[in-house]
């Protein structure tokens, strides 16, 4: 008797479970991926519950669910494998903005110095404060400013664009997140240019006068004069930088639509 009512229960509960189930795997990576899904930052058990509410919420209220029943164990292993190979995909295309940040810190501590500081005796270190601080920072500002529905609704709208069991992966999808990676590493670029030729523009003028007063000993000037340079821009440009960085976040959506058109 027991038997029988586990098996009505499955027959009657099963296709809501494995929708559940498919939805949590293609959001399973974009939490552990993009920061305002958890990221690094949140505890396992947090992004774990986040997935489960969001599959809950997408099966119970959005109504998505799979358009053809599951037929074997083996069918379903495939489906939540091809469901975590487009969620993977998706958290990198949402966590890019934020990658960029950290390219474009980065950047710019690569020639003040490895770090702000890194260049001076006892307190060098190996770090990227740079980098440390425009990630956060970018995070915050997106949080913040009400700008986190992009990536929600991108995601919510992601179901509608490629339904679940639709991922068809290929070559196109592969080479749409690479260039949509190329791009980003673009805006961390741009983002560390201005600071980068400054620092070049230090160094030229302290080997020109170097060369025009070979008695004036500017060696160990050198590199206090980058991170004075270098962090007196980036103190007066943060506030360029962030709009840079809060227009590439803004383009996520499209990005998103973009990878759904390849992926189905």
């Amino acid at each position: 008797m027991r038997w029988e009512l586990l098996g009505g229960w499955f027959a009657s509960w099963g296709p809501d479970v494995v929708a559940v189930a498919l939805c949590a795997a293609r959001l399973l990576p974009v939490a552990f991926l993009c920061p305002l899904l958890g990221g690094q930052a949140a505890p396992t058990t947090v992004k774990l519950a986040l997935v489960l509410s969001l599959a809950l919420f997408l099966h119970l209220e959005a109504g998505v669910s799979l358009s053809t029943p599951v037929t074997s164990p083996v069918h379903l292993a495939a489906l939540t494998m091809k469901e975590l190979t487009y969620g993977v995909s998706l958290g990198l295309v949402a966590a890019l903005p934020f990658d960029a940040a950290r390219m474009g810190g980065r950047f710019i501590d690569l020639f003040r110095g490895t770090s702000a500081e890194a260049s001076l005796p006892v307190t060098g270190s190996r770090e990227s404060a740079t980098g440390d601080a425009l990630h956060p920072l970018l995070v915050g500002l997106v949080i913040t400013g009400g700008l986190m529905p992009v990536v929600l609704s991108g995601l919510v709208r992601g179901f509608g664009w490629v339904p679940l069991g639709a991922y068809v992966p290929g070559e196109g999808a592969v080479l749409r997140v690479v260039g949509l990676a190329g791009g980003a590493m673009a805006t961390g670029l741009a983002v560390g240019a201005p600071v980068a030729a400054a620092v070049m523009a230090v160094d030229c003028l302290v080997g020109l006068v170097s060369r025009a007063a070979p008695q004036v000993n500017l060696q160990d000037m050198g590199a206090p004069l980058r991170i004075l340079a270098g962090g007196a821009l980036l103190w007066l440009g943060v506030g360029l930088f962030c709009e840079r960085l809060l227009a590439g976040f803004l383009e996520v959506e499209d990005a998103l639509f973009q990878l759904a058109e390849v992926a189905r």
